[in-house]
């Protein structure tokens, strides 16, 4: 029989063919190339990237350095959340008194020696910087503070703004004053007197804090100047108390306001508009009378 036979082209495997040219590409044995550059040309894009990024890191550096410059270490670059003057304490475990829990009782009097510590330890080159030996009377001393002679003391201060002078544009004492207040819920004791406090020291007398301000930094100013609170429970009316429940999970107490305000002689003090005040809380201790 006569004819042509056909014949049968063996194609290669793609996936097969693909992964030696790939290898190829890496390295080509045949021109030596590595990525499909020769020596000298790995060698002229080398020498090329070196001083291109060596270019622009000295560029970044020269205007960071700039940048450096022209910032004041002293001057913060951000103040803090809020502008506006704020009393407050950088322990949230000195806003509760609490006569019935062991645990937060134990936190509000670490929160005590941190502040003692921090106060005790500032860096400052003011000779006149507030520290806590300026804190007279018994919240001197953290020990006084004691759950089980049922009294205790809070502190406060404002917050850290650069440059704050609440003083300007008004005439008088700076002081912090504080009274009962009903809290959020408005629930507070505000009436029975079982939480007998004393802000020290007297803002309607003696009490001024405007001499340490301006305020600019921790090292020009120091710390900012605290006012304690000091309180001491009336057993007796504690006691006489006539609240049903006195059981551990059952917390009556009280709520203390305290404001930002300036008092010139024997006026009204005057608060701030634009300032926020701090509120902390007291929780009345166990009745301890028998009951018949």
């Amino acid at each position: 029989m006569g004819g042509e036979e056909d014949v049968k082209v063996q194609q290669p495997n793609k996936f097969v063919q693909g992964f030696r040219d790939f290898c190829r590409f890496l390295y080509n044995p045949d021109d030596r190339t590595v990525f499909g550059r020769g020596g000298a040309s790995w060698a002229k894009i080398s020498v090329f990237y070196l001083i291109f990024y060596s270019c622009l890191a000295g560029f970044f550096a020269v205007n960071m350095q700039v940048l450096m410059m022209t910032i004041d270490e002293n001057v913060p670059t951000i103040a803090g959340r809020s502008n506006k003057p704020t009393v407050a304490i950088n322990q949230k475990d000195l806003y509760t008194m609490d006569f019935k829990d062991d645990d937060v009782w134990n936190a509000y009097k670490e929160a005590i020696n941190a502040v003692k510590d921090e106060y005790d330890n500032v860096n400052t080159t003011r000779d006149d910087a507030f520290s806590w030996s300026d804190i007279s009377g018994d919240c001197n001393d953290p020990t006084w503070s004691s759950k089980q002679e049922k009294r205790g003391c809070f502190y406060v201060g404002l917050n850290r703004i650069y440059n704050l002078n609440p003083m300007a544009n008004r005439t008088g004492r700076l002081i912090i004053d504080c009274a009962y207040d009903i809290g959020i819920a408005g629930d507070g004791d505000v009436d029975s007197g079982i939480a007998e406090f004393t802000v020290v020291e007297d803002p309607a007398t003696t009490q001024d804090l405007s001499k340490y301000y301006p305020w600019t930094s921790v090292m020009e100013s120091g710390l900012q100047p605290l006012v304690a609170i000091r309180v001491v429970i009336n057993e007796a009316k504690n006691n006489e108390r006539n609240d049903d429940s006195d059981s551990d999970d059952y917390q009556f107490g009280t709520f203390l306001k305290c404001e930002l305000k300036t008092k010139d002689g024997d006026n009204e003090a005057v608060g701030f508009e634009d300032a926020q005040f701090a509120r902390f809380t007291i929780i009345y201790p166990s009745k301890t009378s028998t009951k018949k």
